[in-house]
């Protein structure tokens, strides 16, 4: 039977150690075990893995952090599925990383027993969120300020996220490899869709309503793009 190949990133050394031992001892391959997301980039260039582990949060890495690094992971490796393992289980940001596609979420307060049962769901294929993110999901459709960004497509909730860390059109463009007028046009749907004249109106609900994506220490003020 062929071993599950895990890659896994998290800038906590202990937090890396932890797993990969567990993994491993588990019959799992880990293919490898690195502490930013640079690393991981370059990694999955080298090398393929079934699932990626990765921390939502790990600062310091030039920017590419948090929804910034998982747009551009999806985007450069696009049938890897990755597993979100993050302290952060707040409604809006579960229910925004499964409304852009994410295979899997695992809060760091569940059993590790959910890491081990959501690598094996994702490398069979399967989509896995941990008793903790269903909670979590499950708040984020019964708020009414939440529950209008289910009308977004994947890919337009990609981009609004990437809005709602700051992005310009241009820098989006170039993070996703995509022409900057399919930015632009996402973005103006997905504004109407949610039910704004435009992107400063959205901006100012969602300062409003605390709804931010950038979970870095340098990213906790919304900014607009």
């Amino acid at each position: 039977m062929r071993q599950i190949k895990v890659a896994i990133v998290d800038d906590h050394p202990l937090v890396l150690c932890g797993l990969r031992k567990t993994l491993e001892d588990a019959g799992f391959d880990v293919s490898g075990a690195v502490t930013s997301p640079s690393e991981l980039i370059k990694m999955l260039g080298a090398s393929e893995c079934d699932v990626v582990l990765t921390d939502y949060s790990m600062p310091g890495d030039e920017g590419l952090d948090g929804w910034r690094f998982l747009a551009s992971v999806s985007s450069e490796f696009p049938d890897v599925p990755l597993l979100v393992y993050s302290e952060f289980d707040d409604p809006f940001l579960v229910g925004s990383l499964v409304q852009r596609g994410v295979s899997g979420i695992v809060s760091k307060r569940d059993e590790m027993h959910e890491v081990l049962a959501a690598v094996r769901a994702l490398a069979d294929g399967e989509r896995y969120l941990s008793m903790i993110a269903r909670a979590s999901l499950q708040e984020f459709g019964a708020l009414p300020a939440y529950r209008r960004f289910t009308s977004l497509t994947r890919r337009q909730m990609e981009v609004t996220g990437l809005m709602l860390c700051g992005l310009s059109v241009c820098e989006t463009a170039r993070l996703l490899h995509r022409r900057v007028n399919t930015i632009s046009a996402q973005r103006t749907e997905a504004c109407r869709r949610l039910g704004f004249s435009g992107e400063s109106e959205m901006y100012r609900f969602a300062v409003g309503h605390g709804l931010w994506l950038d979970r870095s220490a340098s990213g906790n003020e919304l900014r607009s793009a």
